[in-house]
């Protein structure tokens, strides 16, 4: 078991409405680190505005934008800190949504382990397999498919079978671009109702596996990449015509000088590695270079 000082940086990841920012709220109440005041604001704020029906609803935890909170969905990155007896973590949750994929890859540069949910109703889904590859592409080696709302489902374990085989045929697939031979786990869990996330569930004694908090307490902590290769994940396009302002404002002299009709470039983190002039880069998934 890892050490106290031991810090897991990992986030939760999948498609939109599939329970992200209910888990990892649950999960910070569950384990500890959701002081009074804030449980007292938060139950206020679920009456109020929550979407759990007349439960706490813990997403409001994480989803702090106004608009998030109308539409009850996640745009922006949000981290939390929490901490266990025997490790501190940093969580980001990161928005399910198609048109925020890019804040989601930003996410997970910076993680080296994810919670990949997947609501049980539904099972994987495109967004479901694209966020998977994202975070094999930032290199995270690590990936526990949370098969979320199995509460909806009267906690059948016949569902539960069908989209665990859909998660092993996605892990399988990835192993193509770098995600090792069973570096996948599955858990059967309800974010709502906290089942499978700190303590095994007797509504699904079928199941006797890890819980999602045995699995982050199992993972080695979170360490520097320098040595690997370069990873930039791009989160923005800037595309600039040659006249106008905007040019004259956004692009240094030397690259006026040199550039043709319309100037573009691509902006992101480096989350590993290193890059310099004349370096060949391959542009993922589409591999040309």
């Amino acid at each position: 078991m890892t050490a106290a000082t031991d810090l897991l940086r990992f986030l939760a990841c999948g498609s939109v409405d599939d329970g992200k920012s209910t888990l990892i709220g649950h999960l910070i109440e569950l384990t500890g680190n959701l002081p009074d005041d804030q449980r007292r604001t938060l139950e206020e704020e679920s009456s109020r505005i929550g979407t759990a029906g007349g439960k706490i609803d813990f997403s409001l935890l994480l989803d702090g934008l106004m608009a998030e909170r109308e539409q009850g969905i996640t745009i922006d990155v949000a981290h939390r800190y929490f901490e266990t007896e025997l490790r501190k973590f940093i969580v980001a949750d990161t928005p399910g949504h198609e048109s925020y994929t890019r804040n989601m890859a930003t996410g997970a540069s910076n993680c080296s382990a994810a919670l990949i949910l997947v609501d049980a109703t539904l099972g994987v889904l495109p967004q479901t397999r694209r966020h998977a590859l994202i975070c094999v592409l930032m290199g995270i080696k690590n990936l526990l498919f949370t098969v979320n709302k199995m509460d909806r489902l009267d906690w059948d374990l016949k569902e539960y079978r069908r989209v665990e085989k859909q998660c092993a045929q996605l892990a399988a697939a990835l192993e193509s671009f770098g995600l090792p031979a069973g570096g996948f786990t599955v858990v059967p869990i309800s974010a709502l109702e906290g089942d499978n996330l700190v303590t095994l569930s007797g509504r699904m004694g079928w199941y006797q596996g890890v819980t999602v908090l045995d699995w982050l307490h199992s993972l080695a902590p979170s360490r520097a990449l320098p040595g690997q290769e370069f990873r930039l994940p791009v989160q923005y396009v800037i595309k600039v015509a040659r006249s106008g302002d905007a040019w004259q404002q956004g692009v240094g002299e030397e690259l006026r000088n040199g550039a043709g009709g319309t100037f573009r470039a691509y902006t992101g983190t480096v989350a590993s590695g290193s890059v310099q002039c004349g370096d060949q880069v391959a542009v993922l998934p589409a591999g040309f270079t």
